[in-house]
């Protein structure tokens, strides 16, 4: 019985490491927009961005050439993406406002990208780019 009981209660804790494992899904854009907006009203967050957003801005850049097509468009775009960093400075997260797939991969692309330590975890921020779409 006792090995039995063990047993379970290791698969129990496997399924459950799986199943955290298993990519959240994306923020939605308004809630992402807000958070952005919270963030960059709070005294912390607005002493972080005056030092740190021109900094993010240039790093994100090569993130999004990665994610874009190769054929260039005749003409530019203006988006918001919003990143969501870790108190270490790393990306957990892009939300744009153009689609989805496009976040998850800025997302993916961006996980190498090192900040400047953000004032709290799960920290919001809009940066404005450009791209031919």
């Amino acid at each position: 019985m006792k090995r039995t009981l063990g047993q379970g209660v290791l698969l129990s804790l496997s399924v459950l490491t799986a199943s955290a494992a298993v990519a959240a899904p994306p923020t939605p854009l308004k809630l992402a927009q807000d958070l952005a907006l919270a963030h960059a009203a709070w005294p912390q967050g607005r002493s972080w961005l005056d030092v740190n957003k021109g900094k993010a801005g240039q790093l994100v850049i090569p993130v999004l050439n990665r994610c874009l097509p190769e054929s260039p468009a005749d003409e530019l775009t203006a988006f918001s993406i919003y990143l969501r960093l870790s108190q270490k400075g790393k990306v957990l997260e892009i939300v744009t406002e153009l689609d989805d797939a496009l976040g998850r991969c800025m997302t993916n692309e961006a996980r190498e990208v090192q900040l400047p330590g953000a004032p709290r975890e799960d920290f919001w921020f809009q940066v404005n780019l450009a791209a031919g779409l």
